[in-house]
This record gives C-alpha cells, structure tokens and sequence, in this order.
C-alpha cells in the first residue's frame, strides 16, 4: 500500500521536471559526442599535415598530375614583388596620414603664436586700456584707438608708444641672448 500512495502523490510538476532532466543528460551526452567527432576529425587532420610535412606522401603519377594553366596575357607577380608593393603602399598611407597631421598641428601652433602674442600685449597694462594696447601692436593709429577706446588721443598715443616699446624691448633681448651665446663672458677689459 505504501508504493501506491508514492505514485498517488506524483503531480505534474513532478512530471516535468523529471522530463527535463532527461532532456538536460540528453542534450549534455550528445554534445559529448560530437565534441568527440570533431577531436578525431582534428587529430586526423593534423595526422594528415604531418605525414605530408614528413616527406612521406604518395605522390600521383606524373600524368594525373594537374598543373594549373595560366593564360600568358595575366600577368602573375610573385610574392617578393607582392610583399614589395604591400610595404610601399602601407608606407604610402602612413605617409599620407603624417602629413595631415603635420597640417594639423602647424595651425595648431600657429593658433597658439597667435594666442601667445596676445597674451604678451595684455600682459603688464592696467585692464582699463587692454583693448587700446591690442589695438596698438595690431597697428592701428593713436587717432584710431582713442576713438575706439574712448580715451583721449595723449593716452591712446602713450598706449602706442608701450606698444612699440614693448616689442622693440622684446627684440632687443632677444638680440641679447643672441649676442651672449656667441660672446665672451669673462669680464676682461678690451682696450
């Protein structure tokens, strides 16, 4: 009576699970297999590469074998010419590929040329007369900033005449660093 009540008891999950258990060791064992299959077919392969790398391959009669038959007007290049031509076209694109960028960091460094004499005309000037001063190493006349700027035409040509001193100052120690390399430096008295 006990092992009736046990098979009573079973419900339809049950069922299903056991079912899906057996699909699980199914599907696992199958792919054991083919997992198997393909190993042999490797191991043949490979079997196969090495009896031909040892030399001791059957070779078919001289008159089965098959040479390819080239047209004479296709031209074939061989691989040194082909590994010749594939260097020089990569080397050609990476050529091509520094001079854009060459390009580009020339503007770059003009930008910032351009940038940095900016800064310089800014710099040491009280911000009221900023513009007058960009205005002044641009070029622009005392008459021209000062009604620009709004400032009297005296200050417009004092901002001028800083503007051009500042610049010929900046030349001017440029020539000095020039003049100090190629100088002596000891304090000798030339009479």
């Amino acid at each position: 009576m006990m092992d009736l009540d046990f098979i009573t008891g079973i419900g339809w999950r049950d069922v299903v699970l056991v079912l899906a258990a057996m699909v699980g060791v199914y599907l696992v064992l199958s792919l054991m297999r083919l997992f198997q299959v393909v190993g042999k077919r490797r191991d043949g392969e490979k079997r196969e590469a090495k009896r031909r790398l040892s030399g001791w391959e059957i070779y078919p009669p001289q008159e089965a074998r098959v040479t390819p038959q080239v047209p004479p007007s296709v031209p074939v290049a061989s691989e040194p010419d082909f590994a010749r031509e594939l260097a020089k076209s990569n080397t050609e694109v990476e050529l091509e590929r520094l001079r854009r960028e060459s390009a580009q960091l020339r503007e770059e460094v003009a930008r910032l040329a351009e940038e940095i004499a900016l800064l310089k005309a800014t710099r040491n000037v009280s911000p009221l007369y900023n513009e007058a001063m960009t205005l002044a190493q641009q070029g622009m006349p005392a008459a021209g900033i000062a009604g620009h700027c709004g400032i009297s035409i005296g200050e417009a040509e004092l901002v001028a005449s800083l503007a051009r001193s500042g610049s010929e100052f900046e030349r001017q120690e440029r020539g000095e660093e020039r003049d100090e390399r190629h100088t002596d430096t000891g304090n000798r008295f030339h009479g």
